[in-house]
């Protein structure tokens, strides 16, 4: 069966069988965030229940101040994720000013009983309504029929509380396998091909520049990839930065060098899976300096993959 996916607004109302449900923004879907998952689906065995996920359109900080916030995955990544697993029902409740106001049995009349969700899992941490007043304190003193409620403890590796935000911060200090393993998956970046500098082309190794949009830009370096286009996977060789070497520019790009590929792919989505980090970025003394790295860059990735 096909999961079901429902935009929320404070009038929705749907018509659903009972199910249980985590809730939160879920950014990566780490190993912290899988062990609510992993609830979820052993409570819908137990009690017959539909399996659920409830989320937000948005990071709840992004509205709140932080307007620049950076994310370690798309919404579609999720959903995809969701399937994968069985997931019957899919909550995106369209997240503003307004219903930042709610307070928190607003919130839980007009989201979770209302769509007849009768068992929550949420983490420990977990704060909703107006100034995070809702806790998991008030959510444990709700006299309810119908409605249970599972708080899962801090999830920990090696003593490290496993987090988004600290999973951003590995990202961000170029620790990609220590990050990989947290989200137990390649951390990936979906965008569009858009057109750059063509500078790489003009030295051997034409680049698809990739439109990284509001996702968490890793250490600027070398990377070896994966690269998925048109269904397709192909080798490749990214590179994060500022391309100091041929002419520095003012944003950090993505560009990818995917090995054994060349067509016109100018406004087509693609993905992109890092699989390890290389080398940082530097500056060389001449472009033909350049070339002769990205050549090594190029073997020691495919010798990688072999």
């Amino acid at each position: 069966m096909v999961m079901k996916v429902f935009y929320l607004k404070p009038d929705s109302s749907y018509s659903l069988e009972p199910s249980v449900c985590a809730i939160g923004y879920f950014d990566g879907v780490h190993l912290g965030h899988q062990q609510l998952l992993k609830r979820v689906e052993k409570i819908a065995q137990v009690k017959n229940m539909k399996k659920a996920l409830m989320t937000f359109s948005c990071h709840p900080k992004e509205i709140l101040g932080k307007k620049d916030f950076k994310y370690l995955m798309s919404l579609q990544s999720k959903i995809a994720i969701l399937e994968k697993r069985g997931f019957d029902y899919f909550f995106i409740i369209e997240f503003n000013q307004d219903i930042s106001q709610y307070s928190p049995t607003s919130f839980l009349e007009c989201y979770l009983y209302k769509n007849n969700i009768e068992h929550l899992v949420c983490g420990f941490d977990f704060h909703f309504g107006k100034n995070g007043q809702g806790d998991t304190r008030f959510l444990k003193n709700i006299q309810k029929e119908n409605f249970s409620v599972d708080i899962i403890e801090e999830y920990d590796v090696d003593g490290v509380k496993v987090s988004s935000s600290f999973i951003r911060n590995k990202l961000e200090e170029g620790q990609l396998e220590q990050a990989n393993q947290l989200l137990s998956r390649p951390y990936r970046i979906s965008g569009k091909v858009i057109y750059g500098l063509q500078n790489g082309r003009k030295i051997g190794f034409p680049t698809a520049n990739v439109d990284a949009g509001h996702y968490v830009i890793l250490k600027k370096g070398v990377y070896g990839v994966y690269f998925y286009h048109d269904g397709k996977c192909y080798l490749g060789m990214a590179n994060v930065g500022l391309n100091p070497t041929v002419g520095e520019i003012t944003k950090i790009s993505l560009e990818v060098n995917v090995f054994d590929f060349d067509e016109d792919i100018y406004g087509k989505e693609v993905d992109v899976d890092f699989m390890f980090r290389v080398r940082d970025e530097r500056k060389f003394a001449s472009l033909d300096d350049l070339k002769q790295q990205l050549k090594r860059d190029e073997r020691f990735i495919r010798h990688y993959f072999d």
